[in-house]
């Protein structure tokens, strides 16, 4: 564990899935901010890296015989876990989402109305692009990494596809995200952080608490897609040429 300071926080969660859990303790963003070096995240956090090491040794530790290792998986067993996982918590948090905050606005509306409004829209926004994004992913583009891993598996000639190479729907998926990362840190900013005004903290609560939640899910659910499916697509399809 000594050399993973000087590694990026993505890489770190890349291969040693484990280590998640503690950066996700540290609020050390290892998916939109994945760039950095774990050094210059605790730094910037303010916390002794010497800690942060420890307990990622010590969760590698507990883990080892646990933990699925997403980097040697097959990706259909990997896509698939996406979908069960991540998929299917959208799919039924975010109507209930979508309910909740307009009761909220209809309750709060008048008292809160600089915050509510847009609070709204904006998660409305986000809903429909982000289930429009998994119905393409589930519809088009995981079918198409399935095709390119059977026919590797096989020995076939892989499919050529008449978009060109696999990275280029994977880089619309990955705009995508990256839309949905503005759209979640708009919601951050309207909530205060997910706080809100002092005197609306009951009302706001359980939505904010659902908000936080979204995000830790849309932080794993990304890192899965950006940081390991889609590159590990990328570089099977190269291979296969």
């Amino acid at each position: 564990m000594a050399d993973s300071g000087s590694k990026t926080m993505r890489q770190i969660a890349v291969e040693q899935p484990a280590a998640i859990a503690i950066l996700e303790k540290y609020h050390l963003d290892f998916c939109w901010a994945g760039d950095k070096s774990l050094e210059a995240a605790a730094a910037g956090a303010g916390i002794p890296l010497e800690t942060i090491l420890c307990e990622m040794g010590s969760a590698l530790t507990a883990c080892r015989a646990e933990q699925a290792d997403w980097n040697t998986a097959g990706l259909d067993t990997l896509m698939q876990h996406i979908v069960v996982r991540h998929h299917a918590y959208l799919r039924k948090e975010l109507p209930l989402m979508e309910r909740l905050v307009t009761r909220v606005r209809e309750t709060r509306g008048r008292a809160d109305a600089n915050t509510l409004a847009p609070l709204e829209k904006v998660f409305r926004f986000f809903k429909r692009e982000l289930e429009n994004h998994l119905k393409r992913e589930e519809d088009v583009l995981f079918p198409l990494i399935r095709q390119l891993e059977t026919a590797s598996k096989s020995g076939a000639e892989l499919p050529r596809f008449p978009f060109g190479p696999i990275t280029n729907p994977i880089g619309i998926m990955e705009e995508d995200h990256d839309a949905e990362r503005r759209q979640m840190q708009k919601m951050l900013i309207l909530t205060g952080n997910y706080t809100g005004p002092a005197e609306a903290a009951n009302a706001f609560r359980s939505f904010f608490e659902k908000l936080q939640a979204l995000e830790l899910d849309m932080r794993l659910h990304v890192h899965l897609e950006d940081h390991v499916l889609f590159p590990r697509a990328g570089v099977l399809e190269n291979l296969s040429w």
